[in-house]
């Protein structure tokens, strides 16, 4: 009796622990079912803050220029506006010039306004084009077809002291586009994009981290390296691409006020512009 019970035990443990593999393997963390999950989350927030770090170096024949870029971005979905803060050091030639950097953008009537401010001198400049705004739109979204190069990395990582998953593949040139803007592909105009078109069928590697408790986005680091050295080659360009990374952390969500523009920068801006026509007619 004691022998036939013994066995009874022994089946439904074996069925208990064929259940719980079934459930494992079928709920196994795939990049697709990572991106969806990061996506929906990421939906319902309605602010993200981020920190953006750019490391350039390109050499031409005789000169080197290095960039580097530390900022912090904030950036909200109702109204749809971002706000920057940070600075850039440019060394060219021996010479080093840093400058802090300031951006805002906002929508004012059916224009993408970006007000930017570089040694000390406001601009202003109004588009109807979205994919000169920085950071447009949801890179989880849309890496549509390309995240079926994406594999999840064996060993986890750490950011900010929390668990990631880390996962790594290849984006096109147009959805990074569409995600970053065309101001941060061309590192806020401190790099020359030979034809903005030919970036659309660029194939970048791209790192994106995150958070395994709350699927939410940690990192996401792009190597620009090599498809810039192509771009470059394919219209004759002397320019060597040493370096061109981004790395894009995700720090905050839903802790952002209203984004504003103050009026002594809309102010400033207007100054300018009015010494700019007045100069035209003379």
């Amino acid at each position: 009796m004691i022998k036939y019970v013994k066995k009874g035990q022994s089946i439904i443990l074996l069925g208990i622990l064929c259940t719980i593999l079934t459930v494992g393997c079928s709920s196994k963390m795939t990049p697709k079912k990572m991106m969806a999950s990061v996506s929906t989350n990421l939906a319902k927030a309605k602010s993200v803050t981020n920190t953006l770090r750019m490391d350039i170096e390109l050499e031409d024949v005789l000169d080197t220029m290095k960039i580097n870029m530390d900022m912090k971005m904030e950036n909200t979905v109702k109204p749809k506006a971002g706000h920057a803060l940070g600075s850039a050091e440019v060394e060219f030639g021996g010479t080093k010039l840093g400058s802090d950097i300031e951006i805002y953008q906002v929508n004012e009537g059916r224009e993408a306004v970006t007000y930017s401010r570089m040694y000390d001198k406001w601009s202003r400049e109004a588009s109807d084009n979205s994919k000169k705004s920085t950071f447009n739109g949801n890179l989880f979204q849309e890496a549509g077809d390309s995240i079926e190069s994406f594999r999840i990395a064996e060993q986890n990582v750490e950011v900010d002291h929390k668990e990631c998953y880390q996962m790594y593949g290849n984006v096109t040139g147009k959805e990074l586009l569409e995600f970053m803007g065309l101001d941060m592909m061309g590192a806020f105009g401190l790099v020359e994009i030979p034809d903005e078109d030919a970036i659309t069928s660029l194939e970048v590697p791209v790192t994106i981290e995150v958070y395994k408790e709350d699927m939410l986005p940690a990192r996401v680091i792009v190597d620009m390296t090599d498809v810039m050295n192509e771009l470059y080659d394919k219209y004759d360009k002397s320019t060597n691409v040493n370096d061109f990374t981004i790395e894009l952390g995700y720090t905050g969500f839903d802790d952002v006020k209203e984004i504003l523009v103050p009026q002594e920068v809309k102010d400033s801006c207007t100054q300018v512009q009015n010494m700019t026509g007045q100069s035209s007619d003379m």
